[in-house]
């Protein structure tokens, strides 16, 4: 997979972790998602790639 694609890929999984979360906390802030999102960069970004 090329970088242009995994950057694709690593956005779109940022964008539905965040949505996710959302989901499930309803009153959080877009402060408190995002903050979520980037603890779970790590996270999110290792399985980027890993499923083909």
């Amino acid at each position: 997979m090329n970088e242009t694609n995994m950057l694709k890929i690593a956005l779109i999984s940022g964008a539905s972790h965040a949505l996710q979360y959302k989901r499930e906390h309803p009153h959080a802030s877009d402060e408190e998602v995002l903050r979520y999102v980037t603890k779970e960069t790590k996270n999110i970004l290792s399985k980027v790639g890993t499923e083909e």
